[in-house]
């Protein structure tokens, strides 16, 4: 399975109940508060079943139930899994860490990073099974920006999404500090591959930060780290 890093091959391939699904999530309320600070070790974190089937989830943010207000979740889908056709009232954006996600408009290999638009539809499955990182219900009600970035033009340019919220795919080549200071919308982190620091402890691949827009904290990304940063939506 291509992966962006190892780290999310083995996070796929190690998840538990690999057939287990359930109606009902047994949380419906994680990390909802955003002006408060947020950290999940993915590693040491739960996987949850979904109503699909052979596909789970980590979750790392949540608002309510299978109709949530809000969600930031890691989903792995089986192979030749799928999950039933829905619409997206506030829109989705996921980012491919390892293996292919498909739906109608195409097939998304790992690095390739998807917005859809308030209102879109799908239906998503995979064929040889894949991990994504995925958020629901986070956009403005007026974004009509359906964008798909490749896994190249990922490579070739950090901005992966540059309007009244940022998107980049930040690639440290010495040490680099992110503060709420100088992303006055807030921050959310996760780290692709590499190291960083954090509340005076290292983190390594896999950890997922969230620094509200009133934080006086600092992450600081080792050289040679990757992570996807999204800032500018977490409020004043």
């Amino acid at each position: 399975m291509n992966a962006l890093d190892p780290y999310w091959r083995r996070l796929y391939e190690n998840r538990p109940n690999r057939t287990q699904h359930a109606d009902a999530l047994p949380v419906t309320a994680l990390n909802a508060d955003l002006t408060q600070p947020a950290i999940i070790n993915t590693d040491k974190a739960q996987w949850v079943p979904s109503p699909a089937p052979g596909v789970q989830r980590i979750l790392l943010e949540r608002n309510g139930g299978e109709q949530t207000t809000r969600a930031t979740s890691l989903v792995a889908y089986e192979p030749n899994s799928q999950f039933a056709g829905h619409e997206h009232p506030l829109g989705e954006e996921f980012l491919v860490l390892a293996g292919v996600f498909s739906d109608e408009n195409g097939d998304y290999p790992a690095g390739t990073y998807v917005r859809n638009p308030p209102g879109s539809q799908h239906k998503p499955r995979s064929q040889p099974g894949c991990l994504i990182l995925v958020k629901l219900q986070q956009f403005r009600p007026d974004d009509r920006n359906h964008l798909v970035v490749s896994p190249s033009q990922s490579r070739e340019s950090s901005v992966l999404f540059n309007d009244y919220e940022q998107v980049h795919w930040l690639r440290a080549q010495d040490n680099l500090k992110l503060t709420a200071e100088d992303h006055p919308g807030g921050i959310e982190l996760l780290l692709l591959s590499g190291a960083c620091d954090y509340a005076g402890r290292p983190w390594s691949a896999g950890t997922w930060i969230r620094l509200p827009a009133t934080s006086l904290s600092t992450v600081e990304l080792a050289a040679g780290a990757e992570a996807w940063v999204k800032t500018g939506h977490l409020g004043q």
